[in-house]
């Protein structure tokens, strides 16, 4: 008699173990969801359906071991998940044009987001906040911030034509082990990561302000590109292991990086119209193991520390004042830059464009540099007779 009740009991166990076990469920409606939502992991992939509409629950799971995937669901209104903390695979949302909520109370930990095409989403609905995700990819939506977004550490963050973005906040993040990219998002966004301390490699573009004042070490790259900021500090940046450049941001007005030590490849600082002198920009500099690029209207350049540049040195500037051009002859007759130097003052070349129209290459030459063994200063154009003077910094 025993066994006439056991053993159906056992088959429903047995049926609802079934459904937790993929590899995968498409989901068209809540009511689909409810199939799982006895389920606290679901061992598998969740497909929401182009053709779901409207409000979508899913209720119950507490974690997903693959993806939660959905695409050109072009009615859908809003995705709701109020228990799930976990998501193994992808968080991948693309062409929902009309989902304007997306509720995930309880979620922390994504192995990828991967968000595309989401105009009517303005904000997320994470109150515990992802704190963990190894690749974050968010493009063309409607956010204004990234609020819910609390991360700590990531291997590469792209964020990028969100035409409403005008604020990001990421207090947690120390960390960032492969790249971090933000490039035409909105046109006034300000940028803040005040306890990101190393970052692989870092892009900028389309930004007015960003501080990483904790920031001490970048692996890789910086690039900073048609920027609106006036200014950009690295206090606490000791080393760059490869090229660090400015381009083309016509408000930028001083960059400083005191306690730059080592650059391991180059310096390209180009078409940034209003960034006039680089005094005092890299005094603790000491090493460039690749070239130097300068293309602008400098007036006065120095490098108070600087013993040894691996590669070769190009400066054009529109500036007159050729003791520019002393101080690079006469760190290459020291043996400090070990390519070749090329120098312009009066050159139309300010953005790089190859055009090398100018009074020629390293004119004015002071000799007197011969006898420094570190980059001197080249002083700006002063008084009515326009003397130029090389205050050497031994």
């Amino acid at each position: 008699m025993a066994a006439r009740f056991f053993l159906p009991a056992l088959a429903l166990v047995g049926s609802a173990l079934a459904q937790c076990d993929g590899p995968e469920i498409t989901i068209n409606s809540s009511e689909d969801a409810d199939a799982i939502s006895s389920c606290e992991t679901y061992d598998g992939d969740v497909i929401i359906s182009s053709e779901a509409s409207g409000q979508l629950s899913l209720n119950g799971v507490e974690r997903i071991s693959g993806d939660l995937r959905c695409t050109n669901a072009s009615q859908l209104t809003a995705i709701n998940a109020d228990q799930l903390s976990q998501i193994g695979g992808i968080f991948d949302l693309e062409e929902l044009q009309i989902m304007s909520s997306l509720q995930m109370s309880a979620l922390v930990g994504v192995n990828q987001i991967r968000w595309i095409a989401l105009p009517a989403l303005q904000s997320l609905n994470f109150a515990q906040g992802v704190a963990r995700a190894n690749q974050v990819y968010i493009s063309n939506t409607g956010l204004t911030d990234l609020a819910g977004i609390e991360l700590e550490q990531v291997a590469a963050m792209d964020i990028n034509n969100n035409q409403y973005l005008r604020t990001i906040n990421v207090n947690g993040l120390t960390n960032v082990t492969q790249s971090l990219s933000f490039s035409a998002n909105g046109m006034n966004l300000e940028i803040e990561f005040p306890n990101l301390v190393n970052a692989a490699n870092l892009t900028f573009r389309n930004v007015s302000s960003i501080s990483m004042p904790s920031l001490s070490e970048v692996p890789g790259s910086m690039g900073f590109y048609s920027n609106a900021f006036e200014s950009f500090a690295a206090p606490n940046l000791t080393t760059a292991g490869n090229t660090i450049a400015f381009v083309d941001s016509p408000s930028l007005t001083n960059i400083s990086f005191p306690s730059l030590e080592r650059i391991g490849g180059g310096v390209i600082i180009a078409n940034n119209s209003e960034l006039t002198s680089l005094v005092g920009a890299f005094d603790s500099l000491e090493t460039i193991d690749g070239d130097i690029n300068f293309y602008g209207t400098f007036e006065a350049v120095s490098f108070r520390s600087l013993i040894d540049v691996k590669g070769a040195s190009t400066v054009y500037t529109s500036s007159s004042n050729t003791s520019i051009c002393d101080l690079f002859e006469g760190a290459k007759d020291n043996q400090i830059i070990k390519g070749e130097v090329t120098c312009v003052t009066e050159s139309d070349n300010t953005a790089g464009n190859g055009s090398t129209t100018g009074s020629g290459n390293g004119s004015g030459r002071n000799n007197q540099n011969a006898a420094v063994s570190n980059f001197a200063y080249s002083a700006p154009l002063a008084g009515i007779a326009a003397l130029i003077t090389a205050v050497l910094f031994i």
